[in-house]
């Protein structure tokens, strides 16, 4: 098992890859505590299920535009700055908004600003795979897809807490947390990285 491809390439991995697979859980970790309950989060907070569907409606339009955008800005900014701004710009932000939510209103800017992540997406994608070794790039990919089925296993751990302290203050907390989280990730995978080449 040691001389697995998979873990060779976990053991080897440097530079851009390295930080990218590396600080991928202090994502994954808070997004799977709330997810699970943002839709009964809204309900709680007085959101109708067409409110609910309006809001993801227009999220996904606005995605379908930066998703266009994300090239141009990728490659303007650089893979880095990019995912640096438009990480805390699409994750921190709309957290912070979703912790504070009172109405619709709330999670309907909250829902635009996380579009941007189409753009995010775009220069993290790069960054992860333009200085990586070709031979270790399903490695790599297969380490992102681990991280991400591994940290769902805290997904629970929601749960409890809501069943503690009650759904609305578990999931400000949530938000809160996970806000932090993705702005330590942000920052942790730029300074771990750098420009490709």
């Amino acid at each position: 098992m040691k001389n697995h491809s998979l873990i060779t390439t976990f053991k080897s991995l440097r530079g851009n890859p390295r930080g990218c697979v590396y600080t991928e859980p202090l994502w994954g970790i808070p997004y799977n505590l709330y997810a699970p309950y943002i839709s009964i989060y809204m309900v709680a907070l007085g959101l109708s299920d067409k409110q609910i569907g309006l809001i993801v409606s227009i999220s996904w339009g606005f995605q379908v535009v930066l998703a266009l955008l994300s090239g141009i800005l990728t490659d303007k900014l650089g893979r880095r700055w990019t995912t640096l701004i438009f990480d805390i710009v699409s994750w921190t932000i709309p957290a912070l908004i979703s912790a504070a939510a009172q109405n619709f209103w709330y999670f309907l800017i909250a829902g635009i600003i996380n579009s941007v992540w189409r753009i995010t997406h775009n220069s993290w994608s790069c960054l992860l795979v333009e200085d990586a070794e070709p031979d270790q790039l399903v490695d790599i990919f297969t380490w992102i897809y681990i991280a991400n089925i591994l940290v769902g296993f805290v997904a629970p751990l929601a749960g409890l807490f809501i069943g503690a302290f009650s759904l609305i203050p578990t999931m400000r907390g949530l938000y809160i947390f996970a806000a932090v989280m993705f702005t330590v990730k942000a920052i942790v995978a730029f300074r771990l990285t750098e420009e490709t080449q």
